[in-house]
Order: structure tokens, then sequence, then C-alpha cells
């Protein structure tokens, strides 16, 4: 599990995740937005609560392991 994963904004995660070839699906329900990246042939597609002030570290690594990211593949994005 990568360590010191940081509660970050909203706003901060999505930047991060399209850096990672993520990108903008459409709007969900409420304040969720739905983003989607290919993975082995297959799209994986995760809302993200934009209307959050600030996103926990677990909801943070919950959404990196959704999307199916690594923890070296996580750890490089953050420092980014």
């Amino acid at each position: 599990m990568p360590k010191n994963i940081p509660s970050l904004k909203p706003k901060e995660l999505v930047r991060i995740l399209k850096a990672g070839g993520c990108a903008y699906l459409r709007e969900g329900k409420g304040d969720h937005r739905l983003y989607f990246r290919y993975l082995e042939g297959k799209k994986r597609v995760v809302p993200i609560d934009m209307g959050a002030r600030e996103l926990s570290p677990p909801y943070v690594l919950r959404i990196f392991r959704q999307f199916g990211f690594m923890d070296n593949e996580i750890e490089d994005l953050l420092r980014r």
C-alpha cells in the first residue's frame, strides 16, 4: 500500500487522474462526475464527489484502486 496519501480537494484529484490517463465522461447524480480509464481493453468508470471540500486519504486510495492503478503508479502520480 502506498504511504503518505494526502487528503486532496476534488479538483486536485481530477488533475492527478488526468495525468494518469483518465478522462471526463459525464455528470452523475448530485455533485458527482464520472471519469473513465481504459485498462486491459476494459473501460473503468468511477464517480468522484466534486461537492466535497476535501477527500480523505482512504477515499483517494479507493479511487486510485478502482481505476486499476498499482502502488508504484500511485506514488509517481502523487509526486507530480
